[in-house]
């Protein structure tokens, strides 16, 4: 499945790597996994996000080689490339303010991606549905072209499938997953030191600002559905950063009786940033195409136009209809 891709890389020279907003641990897992195989290749390469990587994630990146957030100046460089490379995301619109110069640029398009999808948005894509992480489609493509895997590469990789994977707990019912971590722990991964790097360096203020949440937590649907919200001020109080916020949604789905988690999350630009989580039953996904949004049957996201009010009354409702 990788031969048009490999195709593409072989004959050109330069790519820039970009992923969606609001970058995770697969988006960013994937994205340097790529890079390391370019550039093992002898390839110039470099990773553009639109959004700041969260802490959790920098260890991997001790030298600053991600552009995130991209600057004005670095877009307008990365659309002189011979070829885009956007993984873990499946719509030009999920790239945020890079978009434009990466969707009208002459490069050539390859997507990566394991995301339901209405429409390919490149020619040259590998879309994998039933794979549990984009992660798990770069160590395969890395397999593939022969490339020799960095340590660098196998811990962004191990990365990308422990965090879409929620530690495993959503890793499919086929053993795809857990076959790609062994063979990356095979290569030298120590599990440990990925695990405590990317749960056990929280901040001061990130602890304040999800015991703000937590301590609001609500309820609907006789329980079922539990949802948080963190608020601007909220933020700003604890002196943490929006993206702080990643895996506090997880918290929900550990109390009993709850078949759908969510929160909300107000950002500078007005909007609400929502996540949602479920049981294995219980499809969320649909409830994010609803808002515009998407992702997996049990883990999905949308950004909501509108108050924070509103969109704990619009989906709340639509989370409880779905029960």
């Amino acid at each position: 499945m990788w031969d048009e891709v490999k195709a593409v890389i072989e004959s050109n020279q330069s790519f820039v790597i970009s992923s969606h907003v609001n970058p995770d641990g697969d988006s960013v897992g994937s994205a340097l996994g790529v890079y390391e195989c370019l550039k093992a290749l002898g390839k110039d390469a470099v990773v553009a996000m639109n959004d700041a990587i969260p802490d959790a994630y920098t260890w991997l990146d001790p030298d600053g080689d991600i552009l995130a957030p991209a600057s004005e100046a670095d877009m307008e460089r990365l659309g002189s490339m011979d070829v885009v490379v956007v993984v873990d995301a499946n719509g030009w619109d999920r790239l945020g303010r890079l978009r434009k110069p990466l969707e009208d640029s002459a490069a050539s398009k390859i997507v990566i991606d394991h995301h339901p999808y209405s429409e390919l948005i490149a020619p040259t894509s590998v879309i994998d549905t039933k794979a549990s992480s984009t992660a798990e489609l770069v160590y395969d493509l890395i397999d593939s072209m022969g490339a020799p895997l960095t340590a660098r590469a196998a811990d962004a990789l191990y990365t990308g499938i422990l965090t879409d994977t929620v530690s495993f707990r959503f890793a499919r019912s086929a053993p795809c997953a857990h076959i790609t971590a062994a063979k990356l722990l095979t290569s030298g991964v120590d599990p440990s030191r990925v695990y405590d790097q990317v749960y056990n360096q929280n901040t001061g203020a990130r602890t304040r600002l999800m015991g703000r949440a937590l301590s609001d937590i609500r309820f609907s649907g006789c329980g079922r559905v539990a949802w948080l919200t963190v608020t601007r001020s909220m933020i700003e109080e604890t002196g943490a950063l929006s993206s702080d916020t990643s895996g506090f949604v997880d918290v929900t789905m550990t109390i009993a009786g709850t078949e759908i988690g969510i929160i909300f999350v107000e950002t500078r630009d007005g909007t609400v940033q929502i996540s949602l989580r479920s049981r294995p039953e219980t499809d969320v996904n649909q409830i994010a195409v609803g808002l515009g949004g998407g992702g997996h049957r049990n883990a999905a996201g949308a950004v909501f136009n509108g108050t924070l009010e509103q969109a704990v009354e619009t989906v709340t409702a639509a989370a409880v209809t779905a029960l």
